[in-house]
């Protein structure tokens, strides 16, 4: 059988007075006066009489040149400040345009003018809705946006892209095998045509049946397993770099580019079904047993469709033409079994029926299989 595939495509589709001078006291004459005693006539010498001395009267004290004395009043009423002589109307208005507000500065909106006062604008606004960019407007004539990514808002081991923050990756842009890395949380890398790329991951299994190439869990692919082109059967699969990426199966797929090639550095892995006991596939496929048709020739299981009817005994001129748990070989439709030189159900056959093995032994995962025949 041919080892490549063709991958089914889907559509995949954020801010103060003086003082007055006193007057002097009336004084009594100290002066001589009275009756001579040593006479017992009167001396003419003289006026007898009292002696008047100065004329007396009261000190008016000093006029003051400014004219006539008089009792000092103190300092006069303060009447206080004067009364407001209106009500207070405010500050003046601001504006009385738009044009008088503005800032010449276009990222933080257009300033406006109500009711006389200035308002601010609207800032311009700049989200990318990636949490690791710096969103910036940059001014202009018309704003625009920068966002710049920085590694420092991502966990260790992460750096920034125009996506989010991504695992530090060896592979470019990403890579497909599990574990993946490349893409931010939640996406996963894949195939688109012949280039890898970051999309929202999916969670379909691996091995189950799916419809879109990104429907599968990050690791696998929606691949159809079919060789009726008319009658695609979808299943995820897993990308694969050797073997031990395939849990039981092989890594030998590559995938077919569309023009007659494969995409490069892509391979895929088989599926370890149980063709005995049919199970490991989805519905609308079946397990059987398959041989690379190159290199090491080795014999691996994997699920495919389309699935006949034939039954045991039934003529058949490739599987398709047989039943889940029956191969065509020769020209017939014969069971699978596992317990080659016994007969019935020693040997996994129905009563009456041996278990035959192949000249080259058919041997995968330890199991070696035979047919039941005659």
């Amino acid at each position: 059988m041919s080892t490549s595939r063709i991958i089914a495509f889907y559509s995949l589709s954020f801010v103060i007075v003086g003082c007055a001078q006193g007057g002097g006291a009336v004084l009594p004459d100290a002066g001589p006066g009275g009756t001579d005693a040593g006479s017992t006539e009167a001396d003419a010498g003289a006026m007898t009489g009292t002696d008047a001395g100065a004329m007396t009267g009261t000190d008016a004290g000093d006029t003051d040149a400014g004219g006539m004395t008089a009792t000092d009043a103190g300092p006069g009423m303060d009447a206080g400040p004067g009364v407001d002589a209106g009500t207070d109307a405010g500050p003046g208005a601001e504006c009385a345009t738009a044009a008088d507000c503005a800032d010449g500065l276009a990222c933080n909106g257009n300033e406006g003018c109500v009711g006389g006062r200035c308002t601010a604008g609207t800032p311009f606004a700049c989200d990318d809705g990636v949490a690791c960019t710096r969103d910036t407007c940059v001014e202009g004539a018309t704003p625009s946006c920068d966002f710049a990514t920085d590694d420092t808002l991502c966990p260790a081991g992460q750096t920034c892209s125009a996506s989010g923050c991504t695992a530090t990756c060896a592979e470019m842009p990403c890579r497909l095998v599990s574990p993946q890395c490349g893409c931010a949380g939640g996406q996963a890398c894949t195939i688109s045509g012949t280039s890898r790329i970051c999309t929202t991951a999916g969670s379909t299994p691996i091995g189950a049946s799916c419809s879109g190439v990104a429907s599968c869990v990050p690791g696998g692919i929606c691949i159809n397993v079919s060789r009726d082109s008319a009658a695609p059967a979808n299943m995820c699969n897993r990308f694969c770099d050797a073997d031990g990426d395939c849990a039981g199966g092989i890594c030998l797929y590559t995938l077919d580019d569309g023009a007659g090639g494969e995409i490069p550095g892509v391979t895929v892995c088989s599926t370890p079904c149980d063709p005995i006991a049919r199970t490991g596939c989805p519905a609308g496929t079946a397990c059987s047993i398959f041989q690379e048709s190159m290199g090491s020739m080795r014999y691996f299981t994997d699920c495919s469709a389309p699935v006949g009817t034939g039954a045991q005994g039934a003529a058949c001129t490739d599987q398709t033409d047989c039943g889940p748990g029956f191969g065509c070989v020769g020209s017939q439709c014969l069971q699978w079994c596992d317990g080659v030189g016994f007969s019935g159900a020693l040997g996994g056959c129905p009563t009456g029926l041996r278990c035959y093995g192949f000249t080259t032994p058919i041997t995968i995962g330890g199991t070696t299989y035979g047919v039941c025949d005659l």
